[in-house]
């Protein structure tokens, strides 16, 4: 009885994360989401545009889910060509890391003061509420990550978990586990905020967590593969180039993981940080990999015939 209440509990608290990283995004997108089509046009037609803008909108809105989600589509609208949706792809990639970073700030006091700060803030009528509400969920995701650390401290002393997290260890069955509860989830972020919570906790170690954080970054391409599914072909190209930037750049680190988490550990004694440097990381390495391989990968992909020639008229 005693660990199912436990189970019920942490995934209460991880469905309350998961909630306020959504309506964060929300809220952010209803202060600015006309601006942020009035800039895709302009922004894509400049060198490496797309590329800034996927990443400022991503580290803006917590949500690489939701941007991915919206180039394919803005592809098979035609609001943007391919090239530049893997640029913004791969920005998109950097932006996302931010999360991390904002989870290592985990403090008892730090959530509750935004969610006042917000709710006081969304009493003001008019634009500025939609700011306060905002505030509010940007708080909301601090007290529930505090949750989530109180939910998983009976873990520390469970045998099954401690098994189960043993086998993280392996490389490839980490990456795997990265995967498949990324693509149950659908949000790389909440994989990843899990992991750095553990780590806090001394439940996971680091060795267990750096796989399952590559593993994310892999899983969470899946949500643009699926909306892609009943678009052009240019949209469904873009969301496959976007699960092989980061599968070929899993590939590439496999080989090399004991050596980086070695660099994690020298980078940092604290073990959050070395998880939000790990995922930092490990998706600039991703981005910039591809960004400079673009023209020659880009010129690959629209050799073949699946690919949607843009209509000279």
């Amino acid at each position: 009885m005693e660990q199912f209440q436990t189970f019920i509990l942490i995934i209460s608290a991880i469905a309350l994360f998961i909630y306020g990283l959504q309506s964060f995004s929300r809220e952010i997108q209803g202060i600015g989401a006309d601006r942020l089509r009035r800039w895709i046009t302009g922004v894509t037609e400049k060198p490496l545009g797309g590329f800034f803008l996927g990443a400022f909108v991503t580290a803006i809105i917590q949500s690489s889910t939701l941007v991915s989600s919206l180039t394919v589509t803005f592809v098979d609208a035609a609001i943007i060509s391919f090239r530049s949706s893997l640029q913004i792809l791969l920005g998109a990639n950097i932006g996302t890391t931010s999360t991390a970073w904002i989870v290592t700030f985990q403090s008892a006091l730090f959530g509750p003061v935004f969610i006042v700060l917000g709710t006081l803030v969304s009493m003001i009528p008019a634009r500025i509420a939609t700011l306060g509400r905002a505030i509010f969920y940007f708080g909301f995701i601090f007290f529930s990550l505090d949750l989530i650390g109180h939910a998983v401290e009976p873990l520390k002393t469970d045998p099954t978990v401690q098994a189960l997290l043993m086998q993280a260890t392996v490389p490839l069955l980490g990456i795997l586990y990265g995967i498949i509860v990324t693509v149950v989830v659908q949000s790389s972020s909440v994989v990843i905020g899990l992991c750095i919570v553990l780590v806090s906790q001394g439940i996971m170690t680091i060795d267990a967590a750096v796989p399952i954080v590559i593993g994310a970054n892999v899983g969470t391409t899946s949500t643009a593969m699926l909306v892609s599914l009943k678009m052009s072909n240019n949209s469904r190209l873009s969301a496959m180039a976007n699960f092989g930037f980061n599968f070929t750049a899993m590939l590439l680190v496999f080989p090399l993981i004991g050596w980086f988490i070695g660099l994690l550990t020298r980078l940092s004694a604290e073990p959050p940080i070395q998880i939000a440097a790990a995922t930092t990381l490990f998706s600039a390495f991703t981005s910039l990999l591809f960004l400079i391989l673009l023209h020659p990968v880009h010129r690959l992909l629209t050799r073949h015939r699946w690919y949607d020639r843009p209509n000279p008229h």
